[in-house]
């Protein structure tokens, strides 16, 4: 999958990509109810428009993405944003803990984690686990199975709860406010909100 994407973001095929934040999203962050700033790891920032939103707003900024072009693209939008933001080149399924960091109070995947194959989906939900602090706030953008490859796989909503053992589901919502473009727009897109245990 991470050559599709890098192929894709060759070709500036990116309609996943947005530049205003996600209500969800914007709610944690600048909210009535907003967070405190702490650190925030967004995996699979893409060129880095989230991590930068939260950058603003105080939050210490790491972002993680598998697509080096994206990342080139990331650092030039912090840069001409002036804000700071940490970037790491890395598959976020083949990293540890020591890769990518931890303490992160604020973890964001905005459709990362439901494109990874199901092997190595595990390895990747341990090493966010181990990068997160205790009582922790995730933020999950997944669609639900039921698309063919290539498009991404999905993640069950009902299997939240046993994939991220070692959290607690807040909330799980359908985001019927997301629109999806060309084949996406048969898939069935949630927000999950989970707490670290």
């Amino acid at each position: 999958m991470s050559l599709a994407y890098r192929i894709m973001y060759r070709l500036g095929l990116t309609p996943w990509e947005r530049t205003e934040p996600p209500e969800p999203l914007a709610a944690l962050v600048n909210g009535p109810a907003a967070l405190t700033p702490g650190a925030m790891f967004d995996i699979g920032c893409g060129t880095g428009h989230y991590a930068i939103y939260c950058a603003r707003r105080g939050w210490t900024v790491t972002g993680v993405d598998v697509v080096p072009q994206a990342l080139r693209q990331a650092r030039r939008n912090a840069s001409q944003a002036d804000v700071e933001v940490r970037l790491l080149q890395a598959d976020i399924s083949r990293s540890s803990v020591g890769d990518v960091g931890s303490g992160y109070s604020l973890l964001t995947d905005i459709g990362c984690l439901h494109a990874l194959p199901a092997a190595r989906l595990g390895n990747a939900i341990a090493t966010i686990t181990g990068a997160a602090s205790a009582g922790a706030t995730m933020l999950m953008f997944a669609i639900a199975p039921g698309l063919r490859a290539p498009l991404p796989r999905g993640i069950d909503p009902e299997e939240i709860p046993e994939l991220f053992s070692g959290w607690k589901l807040v909330s799980s919502r359908p985001a019927t406010e997301v629109t999806l473009q060309g084949a996406m727009q048969r898939a069935a897109p949630f927000w999950h909100q989970l707490e670290r245990l």
